[in-house]
């Protein structure tokens, strides 16, 4: 905010000076060339991820490797219909097309594939700092967070804050405190077209970080809403039909009955599951030691 302002920002949009050639559609950020960023976990080692976290969060990580690495039990949770989760908008499995709608007040990102993303960044809001976290509602964490912003010039800037904790599943756990700092500035072919978005985030957690950590990638601008060949947006509902049966991811046919126990949705549900069908002869480490030492 400090940099806009020594620039003579924020930026006030009105209608005919927001910049409208972002509203449309962009392409799969997996099908994205040169959007092969390390969050993706699929050319990074467990210990350069675990070199970012906190020993808690640590732990955590290394529970979720082990058991899918060792007793095939999976708990992820696109395969129960659970929340997504605010750090599922950066993977490829989680969130195709982005369609992206702007407006001088409010821009707006919609994705999905298991669950709808919906991203509505406030322009010229504040926070209400007297919660546990910035907010702008309730405070009371929500999947996806809450978001404010600002143009500087044709760029757009934004806070996000008051996440629910939650995880992506072969990626890091994190906590209700995770808040985030993206920008989003417009890319151009060497004709001064616009050819998409440069999206960057960096990632603030106290409890689950270190230190602060960024993920860059690209979102391509494929059609206008009013093309042709723009599918409409499908908005997504996620049915079950698999559930955990004695922590086994179990698909269910219609017409079958069986006994399912309720999991606390907002204590590690899937820790529960490990803990309870694969942990029984575990015994946790003593504060303060080390679980990495091999002596």
């Amino acid at each position: 905010m400090e940099e806009t302002r020594e620039r003579g920002g924020p930026t006030q949009h009105t209608y005919e000076t927001v910049p409208g050639e972002w509203t449309g559609v962009y392409q799969h950020p997996g099908r994205t060339p040169g959007n092969q960023y390390w969050y993706r976990m699929r050319h990074v080692q467990v210990p350069t991820i675990l070199s970012l976290l906190t020993p808690q969060y640590q732990e955590y990580m290394v529970q979720e490797a082990y058991h899918h690495g060792n007793t095939n039990v999976p708990q992820w949770q696109s395969q129960y219909c659970w929340p997504e989760g605010f750090m599922r908008r950066w993977h490829e499995a989680a969130v195709w097309e982005h369609y992206v709608m702007v407006t001088p007040n409010m821009v707006q990102i919609l994705a999905g594939v298991a669950r709808n993303f919906i991203t509505n960044i406030h322009i010229g809001r504040e926070f209400n700092l007297d919660g546990a976290v910035p907010r702008l509602g309730a405070d009371v964490p929500r999947w996806y967070g809450e978001t404010i912003g600002f143009w500087d010039e044709d760029t757009l800037i934004t806070w996000t804050s008051n996440i629910q904790g939650w995880k992506v599943h072969g990626a890091f756990e994190h906590s209700n405190a995770l808040q985030t700092i993206e920008i989003y500035a417009p890319m151009h072919d060497d004709a001064g077209n616009f050819i998409g978005l440069n999206h960057e985030a960096i990632f603030y957690d106290p409890e689950a970080l270190v230190e602060p950590v960024r993920i860059v990638r690209n979102y391509m601008k494929e059609t206008n809403f009013e093309d042709s060949e723009t599918e409409p947006y499908v908005f997504i509902e996620c049915l079950q039909t698999i559930f955990p049966i004695d922590g086994v991811g179990t698909p269910m046919s219609p017409g079958t009955t069986f006994d399912y126990e309720m999991l606390d949705m907002y204590g590690r549900p899937w820790g529960q599951l490990w803990e309870k069908y694969f942990e029984q002869d575990m015994e946790r480490p003593d504060d303060g030691e080390d679980i990495f030492d091999f002596n």
